[in-house]
């Protein structure tokens, strides 16, 4: 397997450019009278974007347009370069070639093909707190719901026609979002957009109409629309099936005494009520961490595992190494502590194998360690730590303890904390406790832990636990707060409910082949129904890694000279993208333009702050606005390795997991 590069590369950094802009550079030329290689067709109104297409399921090569298939079924999903388009006897036929190199594989009817202008495809959101998604034939009905002022009572009654099955005609209601949440890790699929428009709702919200393909490794060859189903009731058999694993994250350091004996006291109390009852469907584990000392040496442990998932087996083992868990007797060397050392260690050394419902309580009195944190041992910002929670299926709860020795500490921590805990359609679970007061903090671990024990009762009951929205307080008193977040809490419980149904009992997307469908909830556009993301390759994330670490360096080089960061990356991008007369233009003068990030990015319906950077935003930051960039920029270059080093995470397209061209649908988030 390729190790992902730390440095740039201006070789890697070209096919980046290849990746991203749809082109790939044509190979060094030894001798001058050499032919050009071939190239694929450009997209019409670009100068640089290459026509790719996605393999519906089935499709077989020909040898000439209009020929009988002959040669294997390619793989669903493909993506496919296109050489040529011609008439043919079945209408029109492409050429095609799975990279721009001018190696072509044969021909496919454009019938079972999908033009896919971006890599941009979209996911189904867990439907926790929200309604089913519906799709329609055309935007037009789409976008005059989204704007009537009774668009909830509208698509609910178009939601129940369709579940039902009878659909009018005039509704324009072609298919209807499964009944269970599909999990893209388990059974794989794309709905690429294909076409976009502005949305705008009467409650002021706007929104995205967005036409899709969808498609599935499961499907069958031929476009069918779905069939809607009515929504499901559990069965009591594969829901006493259900597990939870809830890991603890706590603070050892010397503070933090009172508060870690008060966890131990709770997982023992919960593990001695449950065990009789469910064995070892409800699981505990414990992580602890520390920081550094005064003179920056480490205090023992970035972080431990006292206590696995596994070890809940015995329960005599497992209350012993709770028991190991102490805290120091040693003084911090200031009052911030690396807490995501605790929580990626609760992430990535925990068995979570066997464990559908996946819970971290972080317990803690200081602010995190940041990326930018000499002393930081993740290098990682509450966005991406999220976000490989997320990869993982784990929601993150911080109980954060406002003791008077950090107050100035306090305003920061809430906000990472806030960050670190948000969860999708949801919200943050975030328990602050005023004071550090030890009973308030046992009163708020005790209300968690039981309501996952009580969800896992209902799930031996063969029930999902019903779930009130929490009530909007309005950032009310203390209790309101603590009333509103532990509802967001028995929603999250809820949404892995349902996620693990959507596994066990098997769901498929909507086969159809292309649909208009909203990216918001039609009742609560508050709250969104997909999820987008970009389909990318173990290779286009490496490079990726390497055209970031580029902008990194040009800003270090230029840290004394800050006018003269746009004029390195001009020189980069020239070396890199073999053109130098395109990005060394007076004109060129956003990160876009520069040629680092193409005509790729260009006409998408989401767009990043980072590209849309101009030289004269970067002149006129201070120097803390612009570190604080380019330590954005590096903490998006540790996720992307901890991705890339996650194999789970890949999805094979060719049978080849772990080759360069599997892919990830990488949040939009996280990219840059």
């Amino acid at each position: 397997m390729r190790a992902l590069r730390r440095r740039p590369r201006l070789a890697a950094a070209a096919l980046l450019l290849a990746l991203l802009a749809g082109i790939l550079p044509a190979a060094a030329q030894s001798q001058p009278a050499a032919p050009a290689a071939r190239q694929p067709l450009l997209m019409e109104g670009t100068t640089s974007l290459q026509q790719r297409i996605l393999t519906r399921p089935g499709v077989r090569l020909a040898k000439a347009p209009g020929d009988d298939p002959s040669g294997a079924e390619l793989p669903p999903l493909s993506v496919m370069f296109v050489y040529a388009r011609v008439p043919s006897r079945n209408g029109v036929a492409l050429e095609i070639g799975p990279a721009a190199d001018g190696r072509t594989l044969g021909w496919i009817p454009a019938a079972q093909a999908i033009d896919w202008k971006q890599t941009l495809v979209v996911a189904f959101t867990n439907p926790v707190n929200r309604d089913r998604a519906l799709f329609f034939d055309d935007s037009a009905p789409l976008l005059a719901l989204m704007e009537d002022p009774a668009a909830a009572t509208k698509a609910a009654a178009l939601r129940q026609a369709a579940e039902s099955g009878s659909p009018s005609a005039d509704s324009h209601v072609t298919s209807i979002e499964p009944p269970r949440w599909i999990d893209p890790a388990k059974t794989f699929y794309l709905l690429p957009i294909l076409n976009w428009t502005n949305g705008y709702f009467a409650s002021g919200f706007s929104g995205l109409a967005l036409q899709v393909a969808a498609t599935s490794l499961q499907e069958q060859p031929g476009p069918a629309p779905a069939t809607p189903t009515a929504p499901q009731q559990p069965d009591q058999g594969v829901m006493a099936g259900y597990t939870a694993g809830v890991v603890f994250v706590v603070d050892t350091t010397i503070s933090m005494d009172p508060y870690v004996e008060r966890t131990r006291d709770t997982i023992r109390a919960l593990v001695d009520k449950l065990w009789a009852r469910r064995g070892d469907a409800l699981r505990f584990g414990l992580v602890g961490f520390r920081d550094v000392l005064k003179d920056g040496t480490p205090d023992e442990y970035a972080s431990r595992v006292f206590a696995d998932l596994p070890d809940h087996v015995d329960k005599t083992q497992f209350l012993r190494r709770l028991d190991a868990a102490a805290a120091s007797r040693r003084d911090n060397l200031d009052f911030r502590e690396d807490s995501f050392a605790g929580v990626k260690a609760a992430l990535d050394e925990i068995d979570w194998s066997g464990v559908s419902g996946r819970f971290v309580v972080l317990v803690t009195d200081a602010g995190p360690r940041r990326a930018a944190d000499r002393y930081s041992s993740t290098h990682l910002d509450p966005d991406q730590l999220r976000i490989l929670a997320q990869s993982k299926g784990a929601a993150l709860i911080t109980i954060h303890l406002k003791t008077a020795a950090g107050k100035d500490d306090h305003a920061s921590a809430e906000e990472a904390y806030r960050a670190l805990s948000d969860y999708p359609n949801v919200g943050s679970l975030y328990f602050p406790i005023q004071d550090g007061d030890v009973r308030a903090f046992g009163a708020v671990i005790d209300r968690v832990s039981g309501i996952i024990a009580t969800q896992m009762e209902d799930a031996a009951k063969g029930q999902v636990t019903a779930a009130e929205p929490p009530a909007e307080t309005g950032g009310g008193d203390d209790a309101s707060a603590d009333t509103e977040a532990f509802a967001r809490a028995g929603l999250v419980g809820r949404a892995m409910q349902l996620a693990y149904l959507g596994r066990t009992e098997g769901s498929v997307p909507p086969r159809l082949f292309s649909a208009w469908v909203t990216d918001r909830d039609l009742a609560d556009p508050s709250r969104r129904t997909l999820d987008v993301r970009v389909l990318i390759t173990k290779n286009q994330l490496s490079d990726l890694q390497s055209t970031l670490k580029t902008i990194i360096d040009a800003g270090e080089v230029t840290r004394i000279a800050p006018a003269d960061f746009f004029g390195q990356l001009r020189s980069a991008a020239a070396t890199m993208a073999r053109r130098p007369e395109g990005v060394a233009l007076a004109e060129g003068r956003r990160l876009t333009d520069l040629g680092l990030i193409g005509e790729y990015l260009d006409g998408l319906p989401y767009r990043s702050r980072i590209m849309e950077l101009t030289e004269d935003d970067w002149l006129s930051w201070s120097f803390g606005q612009q570190r604080q960039f380019l330590d954005d920029l590096d903490a998006k270059v540790t996720l992307y390795q901890q991705i890339y080093d996650n194999a789970d995470l890949w999805i094979s397209l060719d049978g080849n997991r772990t080759g360069g061209d599997a892919v990830y649908p990488i949040p939009l988030d996280a990219l840059p």
